[in-house]
């Protein structure tokens, strides 16, 4: 997964919230209690143990916590990580399919009429730009079912 380093977080325990920076220039604000976090923190870091990919907490009482860099923008719903988190699902089954199967990559792009290149572009989950329509034909090819689901936002 591409994943984003931190750089930055702000604690503010008036208001119970944090903002999370990370190197792109993405911010995340948050509640504690999206956390579950019912105590005041004291200090915050970024963790540099973890090559800037957690953030660590001290709370008042003398205890410690740490959260992954990527649970304030599962938590947010951050467009960029649930697609890049739905890509590395999709590409993870049709590999795995692909083995089961014995089948290369070679007769993909040859069934699809492209190249070895263009399939190893489609099965690459660091690269989020996929032909939705080669996608549903290698479901088709290995006799997988494609489900897209949208729902209202809860």
């Amino acid at each position: 997964m591409k994943t984003e380093k931190l750089k930055n977080v702000e604690v503010n325990n008036r208001n119970k919230q944090m903002v999370i920076t990370y190197t792109s220039g993405k911010k995340v604000s948050l509640h504690y209690g999206q956390l579950g976090i019912k105590k005041n923190i004291s200090k915050a870091w970024v963790d540099a143990e973890t090559g800037k990919r957690s953030i660590g907490f001290e709370f008042e009482d003398g205890s410690q916590d740490f959260m992954p860099y990527d649970q304030p923008l599962a938590l947010v719903k951050d467009p960029d990580y649930l697609l890049q988190t739905d890509i590395e699902v999709l590409t993870a089954k049709i590999k795995a399919e692909l083995k089961k199967q014995n089948i290369s990559k070679r007769f993909l792009a040859h069934q699809l009429d492209t190249s070895d290149n263009q399939v190893q572009r489609l099965l690459n989950p660091e690269i989020l730009n996929k032909n939705l329509e080669q996608l549903y034909h290698i479901a088709a090819i290995l006799g997988l079912e494609f489900e897209l689901k949208l729902n209202s936002a809860s």
